[in-house]
C-alpha cells in the first residue's frame, strides 16, 4: 500500500465518543452549588442590605443630634431674645443687633452690639458723627450678653459689656486720646475749654466675637488692632462724651447732654 493510500485511510477513521460519567457529574454538583445558580433568599438579602444601612442610618442620627439639634436651639434661643420688650427696645433705640449665639448646657447666650457701619470713600473716614443723647442716657450701653434658659424658654439675663473692665487703657494711651482730642479744630470750637476732663474709659471695639464656656459667656475683640476711648468731659450740669480711635489718630463721634437747651458752643458762651 502507497503512503498517500494510507494517509487518506486514517482520516477516514471514526474516533469513538468517550464519556466519562465521574467528570460530568462532578461538574453538574459544581455549577448548582455555585453562587451563580443559588436562588436568591429575600430574608438572607434583606440582612445583608441591612448590615449596610445600620451604620449609615446611625451616622446620621448621630449627626443629626449634633448638628441639627443645637441649631435649633440657636434659632429658638434668637426668637425668644427677639420678642423681649427689653431688648426690642434697645434694637430699636440704639440701632443694635443680635449677633452670635452660643449654646451651653441648657442655657443659650446671645450677644446684642451696634450695628457694624459699612464706611468707604475719604469724605465718610474724615466726617464725625455728631448726636445728642437723650435725658439720662450719656453713659449709652454700649452691647449686652443675653442669657436664655432654654428649658423655661425666657431671657433669664441682660449683662451690659463693661468694656473697661475687660481691656482698660493704660496711661499712655490715655494721654494719646487726649492729645488727638485736643488737636481736633470741630471739638475745640464744640466744647468750651472750661469744661472739665472728667474720665478716660476704653469703649466697646466694632468687631468682636461671643465666648461661652462653664456656662458663662464673654466678649472678645477679633483683633488687636482697634483700640478706642471714650473721653468724658462736664461743665455746669452739661455733659460730653468723644470718643477718639488710637489707632487711626482721629476723633470719629461726640455724644452730648445739654440741659441748657440754647448752648451751641464755645463762641456763644
Amino acid at each position: 500500500m502507497e503512503e498517500k493510500d494510507l494517509i487518506k485511510k486514517l482520516e477516514n477513521i471514526k474516533v469513538p465518543e468517550i464519556e466519562i460519567k465521574g467528570h460530568k457529574k462532578e461538574l453538574k454538583v459544581a455549577l448548582l452549588n455555585s453562587d451563580y445558580f443559588q436562588k436568591r433568599d429575600i430574608f438572607q438579602v434583606f440582612k445583608k442590605s441591612l448590615a449596610v444601612l445600620v451604620p449609615v442610618l446611625a451616622l446620621l442620627l448621630l449627626l443629626g443630634f449634633n448638628i441639627i439639634e443645637p441649631k435649633l436651639a440657636e434659632a429658638n434661643a434668637l426668637r425668644l431674645a427677639m420678642n423681649n420688650p427689653e431688648i426690642k427696645r434697645l434694637m430699636e433705640e440704639k440701632n443694635m443687633v443680635l449677633s452670635e449665639v452660643k449654646v451651653s448646657g441648657e442655657k443659650a447666650y446671645v450677644l446684642l452690639k451696634p450695628q457694624e457701619k459699612v464706611e468707604s470713600g475719604q469724605e465718610k473716614d474724615s466726617s464725625i458723627k455728631i448726636e445728642k443723647a437723650k435725658e439720662n442716657e450719656i453713659e449709652d450701653i454700649e452691647g449686652a450678653i443675653i442669657e436664655i434658659s432654654l428649658e423655661q424658654k425666657e431671657v433669664t439675663k441682660i449683662d451690659p459689656i463693661e468694656w473697661e473692665e475687660v481691656a482698660p487703657l493704660d496711661d499712655n494711651e490715655k494721654e494719646k486720646a487726649k492729645e488727638i482730642a485736643k488737636e481736633n479744630e470741630i471739638l475745640r470750637d464744640f466744647i468750651p475749654k472750661e469744661a472739665r476732663l472728667e474720665k478716660i474709659k476704653s469703649s466697646l471695639p466694632s468687631k468682636i466675637n461671643l465666648i461661652a464656656e462653664d456656662d458663662k459667656a464673654k466678649v472678645i475683640p477679633q483683633h488687636n488692632t482697634e483700640k478706642i476711648a471714650k473721653i468724658h468731659y462736664t461743665l455746669e450740669g452739661k455733659e460730653w462724651v468723644v470718643k477718639v480711635d488710637l489707632v487711626k489718630k482721629k476723633v470719629e463721634e461726640i455724644k452730648y447732654s445739654l440741659k441748657n437747651q440754647n448752648f451751641k458752643g464755645r463762641n456763644n458762651q
